[in-house]
């Protein structure tokens, strides 16, 4: 089949190539740059990357791995497709690229709705209708980048999940908001536990900020407070200290939890 006009395929020269002006992956594994290096090295390019032409040079819209791969490895060309783009074309065509991704992690997701509505002007419901979300899904993400940065690392990096986020974030206090992530990350938190962690502290915001009780200013992070975990059955808030523990083998919990 014959390419449409604006399209070319084309051995063309790294030095000619410029990254993408974004990328989406906040970390590149080197590793895994040099493995598909080698691989392409040993077997070819199978499929080119996607590029755009800029004034005599070419920007990557597609297949930014693959170019770092090639510069590994010590290739000087590489196959591309060339097609012409307008700003908002090449935005959408990776984006397509990278939500298309199932590891991409929500940070970087609610990134790529950002740039596709603040950066190149598309609405929350354009963006919704051509990646198959809802538009209160697409606020949903981008509001991650609402949080402050040590909720949105967690996020990212797979250590709380979104629903807890959302229940830790209106915790305004960040050395408080701190010990209640970190008891998340190093105990497990569901969406519920985070919830009642969010109404404990703002119980102790009133109990300081009434005026008929001694209030000492913030609350310690070491201060005395009931600490609350998931239950392993219900999946409810508990407070530790009234947990009760059970020994049993992984058949016994499973036919328990099937039972409830």
């Amino acid at each position: 089949m014959k390419k449409p006009s604006n399209e070319l395929v084309l051995d063309l020269n790294l030095s000619l190539i410029d990254e993408p002006p974004r990328v989406a992956r906040r970390e590149i594994n080197a590793a895994d740059i040099k493995e598909l290096g080698d691989s392409i090295k040993a077997i070819g390019l199978l499929q080119p990357i996607l590029v755009r032409p800029m004034g005599g040079r070419y920007e990557i819209i597609a297949g930014h791995r693959r170019f770092l791969a090639h510069v590994s490895a010590g290739l000087t060309k590489i196959r591309c497709l060339s097609k012409t783009m307008t700003d908002q074309e090449a935005a959408l065509a990776r984006a397509t690229e990278n939500l298309g991704r199932v590891d991409l992690t929500p940070l970087e997701e609610a990134e790529e709705y950002y740039d596709l509505i603040n950066v190149h002007g598309l609405t929350v419901e354009t963006v919704g209708q051509k990646f198959g979300k809802t538009p209160g899904t697409i606020k949903r993400r981008m509001d991650i980048l609402k949080m402050p940065p040590i909720l949105q690392d967690a996020v990212h990096s797979g250590r709380v999940s979104i629903s807890a986020a959302e229940e830790l974030w209106p915790i305004s206090d960040l050395t408080q908001l701190e010990y209640y992530l970190t008891f998340a990350v190093e105990n497990g938190c569901t969406k519920e536990v985070a919830r009642q962690w969010c109404h404990s502290w703002r119980d102790s915001v009133r109990r300081d900020s009434n005026p008929g009780v001694e209030s000492g200013g913030a609350v310690s992070p070491l201060a005395p407070r009931p600490i609350y975990v998931s239950c392993d059955l219900c999946a409810g808030p508990i407070e530790l200290e009234k947990a009760v523990r059970m020994t049993i083998c992984t058949a016994c919990h499973t036919v328990i939890k099937s039972n409830m």
